[in-house]
C-alpha cells in the first residue's frame, strides 16, 4: 500500500510538474510574439515614437490577443494599433478594421491580414460583419481604444450593438476598452468639453449588456491630472484607464 501510495503521489508530482512547465512554454512563446509585433523593422517611425505614450509592451499582453485570433479594431484611425495587432495575429489571423483612415498601411499587400471595413454606423455593425464572411461567434476579441467616449457623443450605441458585440465574440471572447479618463462617476457629462468619459459608467454599460470585468490596468494612468482639462493638453499622457470585459456565456 505504502509503495503505491508513493507512486502515485510521484505521478502527480510529474503531471503538475508537465502542466507548469507547458504553461510557462505557452506563456513565454506569448511574450515573444508581443515583443516581435513591437520591434518589428517595418513598423513606422511615427509608430515607434508612440510607443513611450502607448506602453504597447503593456498593452498588447493587456488585450490577450494571440496568433491566430480574429479581431475586430473599432475606431482604427491612423492605425497605430491596426498594424500591431495585424502583426500579433499573423498570417492564420485577421484584423477587422473599422474608420481606418491611414489606409496607406495597406498598399502593396503590406498587411495582408487587415481588412478595412466600409465606413458604417455601428448600428449596420451586423450587416458589414456579414458582408465580410465574418461568422457569429468567431471573433476573440474587440478592440475599443480611445474612441468609446466619441461613440457615445455621437450616439452610435445602444442595446441592438453591444448584441451584436455579443454575437460575434466567441464564448470567452474579449472587450479591451482604453479611453481617455474623466471623474469616475462622472459618465458622459466630459464626452463633448473634454472628450473624456467616466470609468464606473462604462463599467456598468457592459455589465448591463452581460459582460464581465476580466481585468484592469493601471500602465496608463497619470495621478497629476485631475481631469479637468482637455486630454490633448497633456500631450498623449493624460490619465487614461483600461479594461478588459469578458463575454459571459
Amino acid at each position: 500500500m505504502c509503495k503505491l501510495s508513493y507512486v502515485k503521489k510521484y505521478a502527480v508530482i510529474l503531471l503538475l510538474t508537465s502542466s507548469f512547465q507547458a504553461l510557462n512554454a505557452q506563456e513565454k512563446s506569448q511574450s515573444n510574439e508581443y515583443t516581435k509585433a513591437i520591434s518589428n523593422p517595418e513598423r513606422l517611425e511615427g509608430d515607434v515614437k508612440m510607443d513611450r505614450n502607448r506602453k504597447p509592451s503593456i498593452v498588447l499582453p493587456f488585450t490577450e490577443v494571440k496568433s491566430g485570433d480574429s479581431v475586430l479594431e473599432l475606431g482604427a484611425g491612423g492605425g497605430y494599433t491596426t498594424e500591431l495587432l495585424s502583426r500579433v495575429v499573423g498570417g492564420s489571423g485577421n484584423v477587422f478594421a473599422h474608420k481606418l483612415y491611414n489606409t496607406k498601411r495597406l498598399e502593396n499587400n503590406r498587411l495582408p491580414n487587415i481588412v478595412s471595413l466600409r465606413d458604417h454606423s455601428l448600428f449596420e455593425l451586423s450587416e458589414v460583419m456579414k458582408e465580410n464572411n465574418v461568422k457569429r461567434q468567431s471573433l476573440d476579441a474587440i478592440i475599443i481604444f480611445f474612441i468609446l467616449h466619441d461613440i457615445y457623443l455621437n450616439n452610435e450605441i445602444d442595446k441592438s450593438v453591444f448584441e451584436a458585440f455579443t454575437s460575434y465574440l466567441k464564448p470567452g471572447g474579449v472587450v479591451v476598452v482604453l479611453d481617455n479618463a474623466a471623474v469616475d462617476d462622472s459618465g458622459l457629462s466630459s464626452t463633448e468639453s473634454l472628450h473624456r468619459i467616466g470609468k464606473n459608467f462604462v463599467v456598468k454599460e457592459f455589465q448591463n449588456a452581460g459582460f464581465v470585468v476580466d481585468g484592469t490596468s493601471d500602465a496608463l494612468t497619470n495621478k497629476n491630472d485631475d481631469h479637468t482639462k482637455p486630454w490633448g493638453d497633456f500631450k498623449g499622457e493624460q490619465d487614461r484607464f483600461a479594461i478588459r470585459f469578458k463575454k459571459s456565456n
